[in-house]
């Protein structure tokens, strides 16, 4: 529990004021719920010894009781609701936290932790660590509390009596230091099993159309069916648990009862207390064992929270490995991009997928890049927009090694249009605006016309307003490009990067596409990497990869004549363009 409250106190701090709010009134609401079996105890007395009145009736049982009903209620109602709005900011933070955790990562991150993963982490594990940091926990200390003031209140009363109906109640105590380990081990199994399960429904989600176009239907469902039957099965033994502990716990409740009676009764033949004494005892004993039995029952879940807790702080500790010096300056504009004796390799990797790169990008410039699947093209790109990391003094903007600049400020000067293209399940007109905040309709219908999007709005069954559908499944692949590159059109950058973002379009579609961009972007900066070759033709300088080194460089013209890899494959493009 320590551990627990430890982890949390990036939120603690600068709430205290919200905890100490729900420790006083449960504090109050502990001393309240005193209050009534003290009164029905004068009532009995006055019984007992025949002194009851109408004005002691009234005004000391009557009005007194109501008084301390209205009180229980009003402190049990502001203590919920000072723990509700502790529990919905804390619901808010942990997700922010987390949002917030996830944007700053790198690539290799995204490796560790899947999608499906992320998700069930921010929907299942946040809603844990919520109830337990916002409620459970003080819950537990308000129940300790009503537990420790009614036990004074007890051994007041009778002293031996108390501790003769306390003890089986430590067993409570006992039951739940057994069943901690039990606790967090299926828990922890419960998590992961629900992790694989929703990495797997995301999976066959994002790909349905593949699964359909492949006739795999059945065995992805089976599938599916396999990893929900795993978490079922978790699920249940974790289950069977609460099960046989919980009946546990108001058993242990029911023997302190039982002493109670007992006892209270044989004291109460010896004269040791009198009846008012014990029907006051007796009240206190209720009072006693519900908190008991809640606080059992609370650790237990409290236990199920420490994991997802834990799971939690694997985000939250994750540690980009592209992190900003402490003295980096915001970059402004480009003038040139200069990559020197260039290497890279990935996490765990034996091999340099890029090795002595050596290559100039002036502004104003296209850069085309080839090269065989596997040469190296998109982690070449991938490093301008700083998502892996690199050696210092190796890539340089405006002369300046690029890790001297904030990263973010880096990726502000680029627009970059990946070979899996981002769509949002909203309008096209949405998709598109998410290039620029703020950008006026005429802006959004230019990048459209610039991106060769216009003809296919006339087709789109509500024209700009047309839900594209998660990851644009209702669009072509050639549409989602293009609207991708409108997308980029429309933020207009220094440094536009096509990362193969034309291999879906028709050739007629390409060659407007690259018209534009040499007139729209004459005077900024374009890197294009491509399989089609026609898509570079025209660019200043192409360069050619080969197992991560550049093999050949020059514009279409000159390596034409040097009739290496580029000459080859450009006339066995040719050839089978003229087959079609």
């Amino acid at each position: 529990m320590i551990k627990f409250i430890k982890s949390m106190m990036w939120y603690v701090k600068p709430n205290w004021w919200r905890y100490v709010i729900v420790v006083i009134f449960g504090l109050l609401n502990g001393f309240s719920n005193l209050l009534p079996a003290t009164i029905i105890a004068r009532l009995t007395k006055g019984i007992e010894e025949g002194t009851l009145t109408q004005d002691i009736l009234i005004y000391q049982i009557l009005l007194p009781f109501l008084g301390s009903v209205l009180l229980i209620y009003l402190c049990a109602t502001f203590m919920r609701l000072s723990q509700n709005r502790l529990t919905t900011s804390l619901y808010y933070a942990l997700h922010k936290r987390y949002m917030e955790s996830i944007m700053v990562q790198d690539a290799y991150f995204f490796e560790d932790f899947k999608a499906g993963d992320l998700l069930t982490r921010a929907l299942g594990d946040i809603n844990q660590v919520k109830f337990s940091g916002g409620n459970r926990l003080l819950k537990i200390f308000t129940e300790s509390t009503t537990v420790l003031i009614t036990f004074i209140a007890l051994m007041i009363i009778h002293p031996i009596l108390g501790i003769a109906c306390f003890l089986p109640l430590t067993l409570i105590f006992v039951s739940n230091i057994l069943l901690k380990r039990i606790v967090k081990r299926n828990w922890a199994l419960v998590r992961q099993k629900h992790s694989e399960m929703g990495n797997k429904v995301l999976e066959s989600i994002t790909n349905v159309r593949t699964i359909r176009a492949f006739s795999k239907e059945e065995e992805d469902y089976n599938e599916n069916i396999k990893y929900s039957n795993q978490a079922y099965i978790v699920e249940k033994n974790n289950l069977k648990v609460n099960i046989i502990f919980q009946p546990l716990f108001q058993f242990i409740v029911g023997v302190s009862t039982v002493i109670c009676y007992g006892l209270g009764a044989y004291f109460y033949y010896l004269g040791q207390i009198t009846t008012p004494q014990l029907v006051q005892f007796i009240m206190y004993l209720n009072l006693f064992q519900q908190p008991l039995t809640a606080i059992g029952n609370l650790v237990n879940n409290f236990y199920q929270s420490m994991i997802s807790a834990e799971r939690l702080n694997e985000v939250y500790d994750s540690k980009s490995s592209v992190i900003d010096k402490p003295d980096a300056v915001s970059a402004s504009n480009l003038d040139l991009l200069e990559f020197k004796d260039f290497s890279f390799k990935y996490k765990d990797d034996t091999f340099y997928a890029l090795k002595n790169i050596n290559l100039k990008i002036e502004k104003g410039k296209t850069l085309g890049i080839v090269g065989k699947t596997g040469s190296g093209k998109s982690t070449l790109v991938r490093q301008l927009v700083r998502q892996l990391p690199i050696d210092s003094n190796t890539l340089y903007l405006n002369s300046k090694p690029i890790d001297e600049y904030k990263k973010e400020t880096v990726r502000e000067i680029i627009s970059y249009v990946p070979q899996e293209h981002v769509l949002f399940s909203r309008s096209v007109y949405d998709n598109v605006k998410l290039g620029k905040k703020g950008a006026s309709e005429t802006e959004i219908a230019n990048a459209i016309k610039l991106a060769d999007f216009e003809k296919d709005i006339v087709n789109l069954p509500n024209g700009l307003d047309t839900i594209v559908g998660e990851y644009g499944v209702t669009l072509s692949g050639g549409q989602k490009q293009r609207l991708a590159i409108a997308r980029a059109f429309l933020r207009n950058s220094d440094i536009l990067i096509l990362d193969d973002s034309l291999s879906a379009v028709d050739g007629k579609t390409e060659a407007n596409i690259i018209d534009t961009l040499n007139s729209y972007r004459k005077d900024k900066t374009n890197i294009i990497v491509a399989h089609r070759l026609s898509a570079v033709m025209q660019a200043d300088n192409i360069i050619v990869l080969e197992k991560g080194m550049i093999a050949e460089s020059g514009n279409h013209k000159q390596l034409m004549a040097k009739k290496g890899w580029y000459y080859t494959q450009f006339r066995n493009q040719q050839m089978n363009k003229e087959e079609e």
